[in-house]
């Protein structure tokens, strides 16, 4: 079945603020349902900022603090990438003839020319193998709705000042430059498999392949957990030790983390941690509305 983004498990200098495009939000004109669309599937998505860590034993071996963002877990194969990624290009969780993770955008019209319309971005379900010859609707993932400003040229997203580890990860945030699209920002839901996982404030951006557009490159998603948020979101899988863990555990940071570094943020007076991902996206053929 599928879901939306999965979370399931670098950084340089954040751009200045003035490095980014700010879209004048006002007088949108194109905030309606606009048929056919034009829709991307995301075929990647990777976590960049901040990093997730793992206290791993091995008798007779001390205790070590695994990175598992790309690198797999000791004696798994399961890193935090790579799950995502497994998830978008498998059908095995069930093997039913759909792909196990699509996440898509709908653009309601897409626009290229500075203008503001509408895009929409969730789960559907799409043919496997991958790439899918078609999605179509999900029947249990709602569409979230954003209004979006497309720039020719500029950056549209980039990673707020003081917000990335130190030191840097690698490898770093992509940001999107023009032709590109930017979101105007609210709160994003992940389904981790049944378990929700809220950011504030979220931004979806990308920069446009080609004219007619054939793709979507260095896609960039940010956006905000709460640290009060974290520390109630238990994820579940197998690989972990007892097969579940608390989230905000495994961010530098967190309670009960096991890496040295902290990589926590404030945001609107809260403490947390603005999440940054990269993603890449192909057109692919939607048989609803």
């Amino acid at each position: 079945m599928s879901r939306q983004l999965l979370l399931s498990a670098a950084l340089i200098a954040a751009a200045p603020a003035a490095a980014q495009s700010t879209p004048d939000w006002f007088g949108v004109d194109g905030f309606e349902f606009i048929t056919p669309a034009t829709v991307f599937r995301f075929t990647d998505l990777d976590l960049r900022d901040p990093h997730v860590f793992l206290p791993i034993t091995i008798p007779p071996f001390p205790t070590l603090c695994a990175d598992f963002t790309d690198n797999v877990i000791p004696t798994t194969t399961v890193s935090f990438n790579g799950s995502i990624q497994d998830s978008y290009s498998t059908d095995s969780n069930p093997a039913d003839g759909v792909l196990d993770a699509s996440s898509l955008l709908w653009f309601r019209p897409l626009r290229r020319d500075g203008g503001i319309a509408r895009v929409d971005n969730g789960g559907a379900d799409c043919l496997a193998p991958a790439p899918p010859a078609s999605c179509s609707a999900s029947t249990t993932a709602v569409p979230q709705a954003y209004v979006y400003a497309s720039a020719v040229n500029g950056t549209c997203l980039a990673p707020l000042a003081g917000t990335i580890g130190t030191p840097a990860y690698s490898p770093s945030i992509a940001t999107p430059a023009g032709p590109c699209f930017v979101t105007a920002a609210r709160t994003f839901t992940f389904d981790n498999g049944g378990t929700l996982i809220t950011l504030n404030d979220a931004q979806i951006a990308a920069s446009f392949v080609g004219n007619p557009a054939t793709g979507l490159a260095n896609g960039l998603l940010r956006g905000f957990l709460r640290e009060a948020d974290a520390d109630q979101i238990i994820i579940n899988n197998a690989a972990l030790p007892g097969g579940s863990i608390v989230l905000s555990s495994l961010l530098a940071g967190g309670g009960g983390s096991c890496s040295s570094r902290n990589d926590k943020d404030t945001h609107d007076g809260e403490i947390g941690w603005w999440f940054y991902f990269n993603f890449v996206a192909e057109p692919v053929t939607w048989l609803d509305p």
